[in-house]
């Protein structure tokens, strides 16, 4: 059984409440404290006031009880931006996939994406994450080719097993071994 709570967020001159539903007060601790870090918020308190579920809460609920499902799209019923799912708070605009993987602690170096090719999914099951926002290769396929690479397979193979022109594997080639080079003394 979950308890109401209300959280209420503060980031310069404005503050923000949003509904909680949670197991008990840790958990609604641990919540809040996730979501101040994803919204950047300076202070947050817990209260037991009651507040209507806004699309705000109810995206963060979903995210605290992993209510996605693997296999189905979860499309945005919010507004947009540049073609990108959106939310409005604390006088902030936040793109809705880069602000689950701030919820969510996960490490986003580059651009997120809906691998499912649907603009209007959020589900983050189906999150792509590219190390550049114009990269035709994602995370898992860039260690494909570094692994591939080690091997000794050929440019040409990888590619034509990754579904791209042989040039985006050198030209990933050319960027990671960039970056693993010890710098010169």
């Amino acid at each position: 059984m979950s308890t109401s709570y209300c959280l209420v967020l503060g980031k310069a001159d404005s503050t923000l409440e949003i509904a909680l539903a949670a197991n008990d007060a840790g958990h609604a601790q641990a919540q809040s404290s996730d979501i101040a870090r994803a919204l950047q918020a300076d202070t947050f308190a817990l209260t037991y006031k009651s507040v209507k579920e806004s699309k705000l809460s109810y995206l963060f609920r979903r995210l605290a009880t992993s209510d996605f499902k693997h296999e189905e799209c979860d499309e945005w019923w919010g507004k947009f931006c540049n073609k990108s799912p959106v939310i409005y708070a604390l006088k902030q605009k936040y793109y809705v996939r880069p602000l689950i993987l701030d919820y969510l602690e996960i490490n986003k170096d580059g651009c997120v994406k809906p691998s499912c090719s649907n603009p209007l999914c959020i589900n983050p099951y189906h999150n792509s994450y590219k190390k550049m926002k114009a990269s035709k290769l994602g995370d898992a396929d860039v260690n494909l080719v570094l692994a591939f690479s080690s091997q000794g397979v050929p440019a040409r193979e990888i590619a034509k097993a990754l579904n791209v022109h042989r040039s985006t594997i050198y030209r990933t080639l050319n960027r990671e071994h960039l970056h693993t080079r010890a710098p010169r003394h």
